[in-house]
This record gives structure tokens, sequence and C-alpha cells, in this order.
């Protein structure tokens, strides 16, 4: 009789360790990430104003959105989170199509995922370089 009991046990242990195990790896709900979050993991540099002429010109940019610019066949994106603040966001375009497909994972709303306006600005070049460390 102890023989004939064996394979249950064994079958009712692994059920109750498949359904512990299985409640152990259930997703825990994260909070949405902010549009900050979403820019550094995508590879976005932060850049932060040093001079009164490249505060001037991060206070032209739509905040929350993302301007395009291109030079010489390069595109180059930046982003103002905040348009108080002396920093934005500086990425390539590998770093822009990740930020996009992070922003529809999380559900960013259009027009802080999608580029606003195209602009070609010597002083966006400039937050590139800086920003890259070119030059220095």
């Amino acid at each position: 009789m102890t023989r004939d009991r064996a394979p249950w046990i064994g079958y009712v242990l692994a059920a109750v360790l498949g359904i512990v195990l299985g409640c152990a790896t259930a997703p825990v709900s994260s909070s949405p990430k902010s549009q900050d979050d979403l820019l550094t993991a995508a590879g976005f540099t932060s850049y932060v104003s040093k001079t009164p002429q490249s505060l001037a010109y991060l206070k032209t940019l739509p905040p929350q959105e993302i301007v395009k610019h291109s030079y010489q066949g390069t595109n180059r994106f930046l982003v103002c989170t905040d348009q108080n603040s002396k920093a934005c966001y500086v990425g390539d375009e590998a770093a822009f199509q990740r930020y996009q497909n992070l922003a529809t994972q999380e559900d960013i709303a259009a027009r802080k995922r999608n580029v606003k306006e195209e602009r070609w600005d010597p002083e966006a070049l400039q937050l590139w370089a800086d920003s890259q460390w070119i030059g220095r």
C-alpha cells in the first residue's frame, strides 16, 4: 500500500510546487514610467546648459515634445521635458527608435513620442557636440 501512495504524493508535491512558483513569478504591476525615465532608458543623453546662449535656445523648444534636427544627413533629437529647467535630452536615430518602442509600450501620449517639428539650428548642433564631449 505504501508503493501505491508514492506516485500520488509526487504528483501532489509537483502541483503544489508549480502553483507556488507560478505565484512567485507573477508579474508585479509597475507604475508608469516618466518621459525622463524612458528617454534615459532609450539612450538619450542628459545635457545641462552651461551658457546663457544654450539656455535661451532650450527655452525655444516645445516642452515634453521631440524636435528633430538634421545636419549633413544625420538626425539628432532634442527633448526638453521641463521648460523651466536648464537641461534637455539629446539623442541619435537609434535612441529615438528605442524611445518610440518604449513609449508605445508605456502608452505615452503621441505628442510626447512623435517628432513635433523639424529644425536646423546651429545651437542644436552645438548642444549635440557638447553632450558628446566633442571639442572639449
